[in-house]
């Protein structure tokens, strides 16, 4: 295999139906999935995953959310009954091949907790071992993008510290100046490529949706934020490359996908220092 970067920049604009972090999720009573056949997806080695980044435009689907549940704040209609929702069934997956679709984005919850102890979380593994199944039956391939992990939460994306709605325990966004959360999420990411470094299904690793450490200052000019906290833990620049590292020593060629701080809006895509993978 040549020597080329496996690491792809992102920004949400660039990929508006492919790998938006928090698009609307399958509701029920939606139209009857259609009797057409969906044309396969090929079996890919892991060394070919890369062409379907760089050969032209091949990828084409939809992304998925899902966050854990919390029964006090959701109740136990609102995103299904647990402990990650909104659900999906197999027939989501299959409708949106029948539809011309070949990839879908899983914008899930990682596979190590928000708070300590950092360790496996069992349940997450499970349920996105269900979702890679449920892809592979319908010939799609994934993404597998985390939301949350260790020191952050997922109200740290859709919502604030100051947040009138949301009780002050479930916002947690301790990640950009904790330093064993981040260590537990390059140590996430490890396990998560020595699982499923050789799954066919998955051709790509996207490591954070939506990473936001400026918002904890509220500041939204990529140079501001930079000016005064790059080289410090609140920047991304320091995080990404030791994740990537990590996910090299176990998994060397499934293609790694990182969006810029802020949000990932295209505005701060210039400021990402490529880790040179």
């Amino acid at each position: 295999m040549p020597v080329r970067s496996r690491t792809f920049l992102i920004a949400i604009i660039l990929f508006p139906l492919l790998a938006g972090c928090a698009l609307q999720p399958a509701v029920t009573g939606s139209p009857p999935v259609p009797t057409a056949p969906a044309a396969a997806t090929p079996i890919l080695d892991a060394g070919d995953k890369w062409s379907l980044w760089t050969e032209g435009t091949q990828l084409r689907g939809a992304n998925i959310y899902q966050r854990r549940i919390f029964p006090d704040l959701d109740g136990t209609e609102f995103m299904g009954p647990g402990p990650f929702g909104p659900p999906y069934a197999q027939e989501d997956f299959d409708r949106l091949a029948v539809l011309g679709a070949n990839y879908v984005n899983l914008s899930i919850a990682g596979l190590y907790p928000v708070e300590p102890p950092y360790v496996l979380d069992e349940q997450a593994q499970a349920n996105l071992d269900r979702l890679l199944a449920m892809a592979a039956n319908a010939d799609l391939f994934a993404v597998i993008t985390f939301r949350t992990g260790p020191g952050r939460s997922e109200f740290a994306i859709i919502a604030g510290p100051d947040s009138d709605w949301l009780p002050e325990e479930y916002y947690i966004n301790t990640v950009w100046e904790d330093p064993e959360a981040q260590d537990a999420w390059i140590e996430m990411w490890r396990t998560t490529a020595e699982r499923y470094r050789d799954n066919p299904v998955v051709v790509g690793y996207d490591l954070m949706c939506e990473p936001n450490a400026n918002a904890l200052f509220d500041l939204w000019e990529p140079s501001e934020f930079y000016a005064g906290y790059g080289g410090t833990t609140y920047d991304w620049n320091e995080l990404h490359p030791r994740i990537v590292a990590a996910i090299r020593e176990v998994d060397p060629l499934t293609p790694i996908l990182v969006g810029g701080d802020g949000y990932s809006v295209p505005e701060w895509l210039p400021y990402i220092i490529t880790s040179g993978d």
